[in-house]
């Protein structure tokens, strides 16, 4: 009775997990223009290499266990097991530089910017609207009535994605507000 305890007391855990890192770090990634993905990149190769040395004895030992046809698939189930973890890892340790850099750019001064237009998608899980500001093609989540009437044909070029944003740090901006209007 006392095992299945313990294995809903990890899921739990990791689902806690997930909920963190999905809420706390890419909500608070969404906001972030030009987000410096050279950080999150090096967060999770360091955090990757740490958990595949944590892991290796471990894994040494279920490798010499398992049959040889079943090698090939367990070395990949567990390098997926491992990326994910980091992933998540280097999420978590991301929050705090994300907050920081939303918390700094409130001392600065409103800018508003006009930005092309280049792709709108309105789709029920997926409403987005790809932009380009500074020359960088982002994206962001969210939905607009007007979405739905710009979408097809081409139309959405007759419009600019309104950016109210605050600088940030490491060339970074926070977008406060946004909106589609005509030009």
């Amino acid at each position: 009775m006392k095992e299945n305890n313990k294995l809903t007391t990890v899921d739990w855990i990791k689902l806690l997990g997930f909920l963190l890192v999905y809420f706390f770090f890419i909500k608070s990634k969404d906001v972030i223009i030009n987000y410096p993905y050279w950080l999150l990149f090096t967060a999770f190769a360091i955090v990757l290499v740490i958990v595949a040395i944590l892991q290796y004895r471990e894994m040494q030992k279920e490798y010499s266990k398992t049959e040889k046809d079943d090698k090939p698939l367990f070395v990949v189930i567990n390098g997926l097991k491992i990326a994910v973890i980091a992933y998540f890892v280097s999420g978590v340790i991301l929050i705090p530089f994300n907050y920081y850099t939303i918390y700094n750019s409130k001392e600065n001064a409103l800018i508003s910017e006009k930005c092309e237009i280049t792709g709108i998608s309105t789709y029920s899980k997926n409403r987005s609207v790809f932009y380009k500001f500074k020359g960088k093609t982002n994206v962001i989540n969210g939905f607009k009535p007007i979405m739905e009437n710009i979408k097809d044909n081409g139309k959405f070029k007759n419009y600019y994605f309104a950016a109210e944003v605050k600088k940030g740090i490491c060339n970074t901006y926070i977008l406060e507000n946004w909106d589609i209007i005509q030009k």
